[in-house]
């Protein structure tokens, strides 16, 4: 069984958020594309040469878009990581369904959380720290939703307070 570490984790969520990041405002378009090089001609992988400049744009070079200009909607679900034996390793095998939020500053977020876990007792949060302060505490099978501006740039952990250190996730606000 492979274990990933979390500065492993971490670099991927950096690697992450720069593409991201230089895909919205480097000018340069999301492209995936097929390099046609000596080794990738052999007739194993003859099937993915057809695999050229597939792009990940709409018309007239912009990222489509079905949320508001100005407000980000997130909806968060508490899942477990399956084959987690919580005995053996110590440590819980809950996690959020997703990682990271990125939004823009002066968005108006909002993230409606959702506790669908199986265990009657168990209750989760999805809680930010300053400069935001949103704390959504939920009891079994039930759901929660916050507002807040997005008024300061910067990489924001959230987290439940119930399950650290591994059920976290990161809020990136860009300029």
């Amino acid at each position: 069984m492979e274990y990933i570490t979390r500065s492993s984790i971490a670099l991927v969520t950096i690697a992450t958020v720069l593409t991201m990041f230089l895909t919205l405002y480097g000018g340069g378009q999301a492209t995936l594309a097929q390099q046609n090089t000596s080794e990738n001609n052999s007739p194993e992988k003859a099937g993915m040469s057809n695999m050229t400049n597939m792009t990940a744009v709409g018309p007239g070079g912009t990222l489509p878009s079905m949320s508001t200009p100005g407000e980000k909607t997130f909806y968060i679900f508490t899942s477990e990581v399956e084959n987690v034996d919580e005995e053996k390793l110590k440590v819980a095998g809950d996690s959020f369904s997703v990682h990271t939020l990125v939004v823009n500053k002066g968005d108006k977020v909002t993230v409606h959380f959702y506790n669908v876990d199986d265990v009657k007792t168990e209750r989760h949060s999805f809680t930010v720290g300053d400069p935001y302060k949103v704390d959504i505490d939920l009891g079994f099978a039930q759901n929660g939703k916050a507002t807040f501006s997005a008024d300061h740039t910067g990489v924001f952990t959230y987290y439940c307070k119930y399950h650290l250190p591994v059920m976290t996730g990161q809020l990136v606000v860009l300029p």
